[in-house]
């Protein structure tokens, strides 16, 4: 019985072994369904680290903006973040929107370089708003407005996730300062 055991064990061990190796070596196999390019304004982007260089035009309210993006217009909502309402159609001005939304545009308003970055699957809204990491000067303006109690972590979808670690920290940091959102 002991040799069976040890014999069937063994198998088991050595077929997890090549799975494993082979999974390494090909990681496209696991991945297949995660990175989804996406079409934005002609541009095939990939959902990779690659920044893409826009015009900031203006901002919208505290978590969308308005840029040119391959001389088009493009309307952008901020990955996995959001702020308080200022704007939405049939809903008061909610406490720290106004805030929030002078603080995005003021960000951006000054910026020299204004960069988008998208992540790995979703690259559209169900709205037709792209959806990306938005930096001014090389600081991520999600972090900025997490920081000042701005906005808070939401609509966070896997994979879509790769800077979730500096934005929990972010968050974490105005909830300790009790900085406006957090000030309660």
């Amino acid at each position: 019985m002991n040799k069976k055991l040890y014999a069937i064990l063994s198998l088991i061990f050595t077929i997890a072994l090549v799975f494993t190796f082979y999974i390494f070596k090909n990681p496209d196999v696991v991945n297949i369904d995660k990175v989804k390019p996406g079409n934005i304004n002609g541009i095939n982007v990939k959902g990779d680290t690659t920044r893409y260089e826009v015009k900031f035009i203006k901002k919208v309210d505290g978590d969308t903006i308005k840029v040119k993006f391959n001389g088009q217009d493009l309307t952008v909502r901020y990955l996995n973040i959001d702020t308080p309402e200022t704007v939405k159609k049939n809903t008061p001005v909610q406490e720290y929107g106004p805030e929030a939304s002078e603080y995005n545009g003021k960000i951006l308003a000054n910026a020299k370089k204004v960069e988008l970055e998208f992540d790995v699957k979703q690259k559209l809204d169900k709205y037709g708003r792209a959806l990306a990491y938005v930096y001014a000067d090389g600081k991520l303006v999600q972090e900025e407005l997490l920081k000042e109690g701005l906005a808070e972590i939401k609509y966070v979808y896997e994979p879509d996730t790769r800077y979730l670690d500096i934005l929990k920290k972010a968050q974490n940091q105005a909830k300790s300062n009790k900085k406006n959102l957090w000030s309660k």
